[in-house]
């Protein structure tokens, strides 16, 4: 027989299960050609991510890289295995001998022990240096509420981008002491910068991070008749 306190234990387990949050973010980024709106879901290992007004989404898993590319209006999708990045670089590091900065790990963003106010929240700022002259400056509110409770799915992000093939084209953002406001990254005279809409951990549904019913594979044109 269960005693009275095992149930209740188990039903605060359960509970705690079932109201596992997910992480949603939103930027807005903006460059010469324009701006637009980045919306980023995680929900366990899996990765969503789309812009508004756009007819593209991606859906990754974070631990096999396998991927779904859908194409929203015509209802199909380009799928493309982890194994098969894997291959392209292991073949990559071959060629280069380990010598492209692009594979390094990143450095740790560096404090300037300056500050700003971003969007009426006090912000210190940080630099950083990547792959081929790549520079970013971060302003970071130390004070995030909840940013405990976000920091370890943008964990799940940074070994994501570790082990990627783009290793060395961002800091990992978990190291930093809290939520980046603002960043602007610089590369070969082009800036991009952006800026943090929202932030949250609610459940997400998810059938948002599987393949939809009635999508079918991509196929390329046919070519023209001459």
């Amino acid at each position: 027989m269960i005693k009275p306190h095992a149930l209740f234990l188990f039903a605060l387990v359960f509970s705690a299960l079932g109201s596992r949050a997910d992480l949603i973010l939103i930027q807005q980024a903006s460059d010469t050609n324009g701006t637009h709106a980045a919306n980023l879901r995680i929900h366990g290992d899996k990765l969503r991510m789309e812009e508004a007004n756009s007819s593209m989404v991606v859906i990754i898993d974070m631990k096999t890289r396998d991927s779904f590319t859908l194409l929203t209006t015509n209802q199909t999708f380009l799928h493309r295995f982890g194994s098969e990045i894997r291959w392209q670089m292991a073949e990559e590091k071959k060629f280069t001998h380990g010598t492209n900065d692009i594979d390094f790990p990143p450095a740790r963003p560096a404090d300037t022990g300056k500050s700003e106010v971003v969007n009426g929240r006090p912000a210190e700022i940080y630099v950083w240096s990547g792959a081929q002259g790549l520079t970013e400056t971060l302003w970071v509110d130390k004070n995030s509420p909840n940013y405990a409770a976000i920091q370890p799915e943008l964990a799940k992000l940074d070994v994501f981008n570790d082990a990627g093939p783009h290793r060395n084209g961002q800091p990992a953002m978990s190291q930093l002491p809290g939520l980046v406001l603002r960043s602007e990254s610089t590369l070969k005279g082009h800036t991009i910068t952006n800026i943090l809409v929202s932030v949250k951990l609610e459940p997400v549904d998810a059938s948002l991070f599987e393949l939809p019913p009635g999508y079918s594979p991509w196929k390329r044109p046919a070519a023209p008749k001459p």
